[in-house]
């Protein structure tokens, strides 16, 4: 009867090396492939770690719950440490045999490695030996911490730190940058398509901000009718327009980066207001008409601030009328009507330096 176990054994650990060899070069050959259609065929840049298995293993403490730092669509965030570092890994839910999630991870792996920017997280390594690939992604820097955008402004897992009007501003501006990076850094424009505050990394406490979770990017053609997509995002950003016409352009991200900025103003949660059967880019348009109506949508906490400045009036009607303005003409109703983000961060900028 031993005998026939330890058989039995060794059978499945050849079964397993077999599976993760075939994995390996199977996920290896595609990586590779996605990342030449988006380079132009430039060579792989040095300093990416192939991880194993065990490694991403030991790194989450056998994928311990207490370390999820996120909950995604498709996947869990730990923060875990490899080679003496903090990481993020990113791990799928379920370890299925699901080739539209493997396809999905290899894409965000591909991407990462092509686009390389300050305002967007920044990778690791990957583990290639799964069916579905893991990805690891650089921590904060040493001394600081992260928290998601969301948990400022909602304030889902009791956080008492009150976001300050300078650093909504600071972290509005960074996710513009990182957008307008995304849209002309390489010969086709890369669409973000899921701009919302739960994708904004803020490193604490220096109110710099990351955009994270590239998984959903597409690449599409300059002046070109690019193919139909299905629509894609979280209810309350979507782009109404692309919600009629399937169409993916930059404009896309132009309008959820519009509500986000609503967001940071009001301090109201889109979704939610979607899932009320309302929209917050309309209550806004209907309230904000009226300098009473204006000063009742703003977010009380900015107001607050507002009080204990010398100058109220100045604070309240130029900064905050000029987001709102700029964040009203990303959400025009036509795609054509909407500024490009690198408009869009040349706007913010002045607002930063005035």
């Amino acid at each position: 009867m031993g005998q026939v176990l330890t058989k039995n054994r060794r059978k499945n650990r050849v079964k397993n090396l077999q599976c993760k060899e075939e994995y390996f070069i199977k996920n290896g050959g595609i990586l590779l492939e996605k990342y030449m259609a988006l380079s132009n065929g430039r060579e792989i840049g040095e300093g990416l770690k192939i991880l194993s298995q065990e490694e991403i293993k030991n790194a989450t403490n056998n994928y311990d719950p207490d370390l999820i730092f996120a909950r995604l669509r498709e996947a869990y965030v730990y923060k875990g440490t490899l080679d003496d570092r903090v990481v993020f890994i990113k791990t799928p839910k379920k370890l299925d045999l699901n080739p539209e999630l493997a396809d999905l991870f290899l894409t965000e792996m591909s991407i990462l490695m092509v686009l390389h920017h300050e305002n967007l997280n920044e990778v690791y390594g990957c583990c290639l030996e799964t069916y579905i690939p893991m990805i690891a992604y650089l921590y904060a820097p040493r001394d600081k911490d992260y928290k998601v955008l969301y948990q400022y402004l909602h304030g889902d897992l009791g956080l008492k730190t009150v976001l300050k009007w300078k650093s909504r501003l600071k972290i509005a501006t960074h996710v513009a940058y990182a957008l307008s990076y995304m849209h002309n850094a390489l010969s086709k424009p890369m669409v973000y398509r899921d701009v919302k505050s739960l994708c904004i990394l803020v490193i604490d406490p220096l109110f710099s901000a990351k955009l994270a979770n590239v998984a959903h990017l597409v690449s599409i053609s300059l002046g070109k009718k690019d193919k139909r997509w299905p629509v894609f995002g979280t209810p309350g950003y979507i782009d109404l327009e692309y919600m009629e016409t399937r169409e993916v352009t930059e404009k896309c991200d132009v309008y959820s980066f519009g509500v986000l900025m609503l967001e940071v103003l009001t301090g109201m949660n889109p979704s939610e207001i979607a899932r009320c059967g309302r929209d917050l880019v309309g209550e806004f348009v209907s309230k904000a008409e009226t300098s009473e109506g204006f000063k009742e949508m703003i977010d009380s906490n900015v107001l607050k601030e507002g009080v204990n400045m010398t100058e109220l009036q100045r604070f309240s009607r130029l900064a905050l009328k000029c987001v709102a303005r700029l964040a009203l003409k990303c959400v025009a109703n036509k795609c054509k009507g909407r500024p490009s983000m690198i408009s869009v961060v040349e706007e913010l900028w002045q607002m930063h330096t005035s």
